[in-house]
């Protein structure tokens, strides 16, 4: 009888620890980053409250597993100044708290018509991962650094993400 005891209330201990180890898992992914997003990216025309849409462009961000960021725009150019942006943005992220996470990347900045290096120009974002994981809405700064690495141009912009895969 002792045996059968100690045989169904370890049973009962492994179903009850399945069971909070399946919900931590699918609420882990249910709000995670990593994967492939369609992103649109408004421009502000200032940061704060008083920022409003000036202008924007579409956008794929992957986020990969280990902590990667690979984006690419929708469109080559961007601006003033005018450049032609001849490779993706590279950079990193992280997860912060809960559904909260942050990323930087960094893309080149090229001269349209005299085809020169310019510099290069970096975004950061702070992220919020939708609670069913199939969106987010993030707030971001941009820095447009010449090719001494001085600080030219900054601004703030607003993105939307649904999640492509």
């Amino acid at each position: 009888m002792r045996k059968m005891r100690f045989t169904l209330l370890s049973a009962m201990a492994l179903a009850v620890l399945f069971t909070l180890t399946i919900e931590a898992l699918a609420s882990e992914q249910g709000n995670r980053l990593d994967g492939v997003w369609n992103v649109q990216v408004t421009i502000l025309s200032a940061c704060g409250p008083t920022g409003v849409p000036v202008g924007g462009l579409p956008s794929i961000i992957m986020f990969t597993r280990d902590g990667k960021v690979i984006e690419t725009p929708g469109t080559p150019l961007v601006g003033p100044p005018v450049v032609l942006r001849v490779s993706p943005g590279l950079g990193t992220w992280q997860h912060q708290q809960g559904q909260q996470y942050s990323a930087a990347f960094t893309f080149f900045r090229i001269n349209v018509p005299a085809n020169t290096f310019v510099g290069t120009h970096t975004i950061t974002e702070d992220i919020e991962v939708s609670n069913h994981g199939d969106e987010f809405t993030a707030t971001g700064t941009s820095e447009v650094l010449d090719t001494a690495r001085n600080v030219i141009q900054s601004g703030c912009n607003i993105l939307t993400g649904t999640r492509i895969d």
